[in-house]
């Protein structure tokens, strides 16, 4: 019986990590093409990039590494049934959850692994991705602007810059103030260029012969200019960068809850608090979708009973993006309190394992 399992678990290796592979390649092919964009057209130099691309990374495995389990399932399961191999070892008296074992220890070990992936490597990665772009955006301003399209150059401003041509950019759109409760005021220039201030250590946007307008009471007043200065970072904005909550490792996560809980004031934020449980339930939920997935793939391979690669990753695909709306969903209604956080985020999970179980039970007994 050890000798079927095996090879079972053999079979499964090499299609998960081809799948792995492809996959993790697929969702990096957008942040190859920037980065190549920022080496040859931006001048950021290559190891920097290679820095800020090796960040990303994580987000990207915690995604792909379930669906390359779900995708090998359904390959080499898929092709077994095809071949009535499963047939054959029940007619020779193998029960189906001899061979249905070694994918669904296979999910739980990748899922354990992912547990410990997503809090101990995957927020600290994300924070330092903030900290190292804002970094490499002081050092290489112009690697920011993308022509035509609005980007974030501070917390709190919108910038736009219709055409880049060298260190000078053209017919310019700001918003100014996006991130507050006062009014937001929109600057247009001609012309304008970032610059480092040597006194101040600040990066700021030189804009030229344009004009500010902001709304008061009833209308809008609008001045025009010859030169509007207005800083964006400063190495103290790097340096005092605060953790958001996705940033955090559940140990943190969870000192944060205590010392909402701990205000005896009774001003504590529920709202806060209840985001951080979202978080903290969020990422303990994720981490078991490739335990989900095993208890998907298999039965559905059994009923689908076709191994060929294309048919399997557009299942895979499918299968995916269903678990991961069910769990968009489920932390949009934990986060507007329509249930607590520690059932609304298990809910797709429990869902799904329990839709795997009964189509599992089926295939064992036909």
């Amino acid at each position: 019986m050890k000798i079927l399992q095996r090879y079972v678990l053999k079979e499964l290796i090499l299609p998960c990590l081809l799948c792995f592979s492809v996959l993790s390649f697929i969702f990096m092919a957008g942040y190859l093409v920037k980065a190549a964009d920022m080496i040859i057209g931006r001048g950021v130099p290559f190891t920097q990039t290679l820095y800020v691309l090796l960040l990303v990374l994580p987000s990207i495995l915690s995604y792909t590494a379930p669906m390359s389990l779900l995708t090998g399932v359904l390959i080499v399961f898929g092709s077994m049934s095809q071949n009535n191999e499963f047939r054959a070892m029940k007619a020779s008296g193998v029960h189906p959850l001899k061979y249905m074992m070694p994918p669904l220890f296979l999910g739980f070990a990748l899922s354990m692994f992912m547990f410990v992936f997503n809090d101990q490597v995957g927020p600290p990665a994300r924070y330092e991705l903030r900290r190292a772009t804002k970094r490499m955006i002081m050092q290489h301003p112009m690697a920011l602007i993308e022509p035509g399209r609005f980007v974030k150059i501070s917390p709190s401003i919108l910038f736009l810059a219709k055409r880049v041509e060298g260190d000078s950019m053209k017919d310019i759109v700001a918003h100014e103030g996006v991130d507050s409760d006062n009014p937001v005021r929109t600057i247009v220039a001609e012309s304008g260029k970032m610059v480092m201030d040597s006194n101040t250590g600040q990066l700021e946007v030189q804009l030229s012969n344009g004009s500010v307008s902001e709304s008061h009471g009833d209308g809008i007043q609008s001045v025009q200019f010859r030169t509007y200065k207005f800083p964006t970072l400063d190495e103290d904005d790097i340096r005092k960068l605060g953790k958001k909550k996705k940033d955090m490792t559940l140990a943190e996560v969870l000192v944060e809850i205590s010392e909402f809980l701990a205000d005896i004031s009774g001003n504590a934020d529920k709202k806060g608090v209840r985001e951080l449980w979202t978080v903290f339930h969020q990422r303990i939920a994720f981490a078991f979708g490739s335990l989900v997935f095993a208890f998907m793939g298999i039965p559905i391979a059994s009923i689908v009973k076709r191994g060929e690669v294309v048919i399997s990753f557009g299942i895979s695909m499918g299968a995916t993006c269903l678990y991961y709306v069910l769990f968009a969903v489920a932390q949009t209604i934990a986060l507007r309190g329509g249930l607590p956080p520690m059932i609304c985020l298990w809910l797709p999970n429990i869902l799904l394992i329990g839709v795997g179980s009964f189509l599992l039970r089926k295939a064992i007994l036909s």
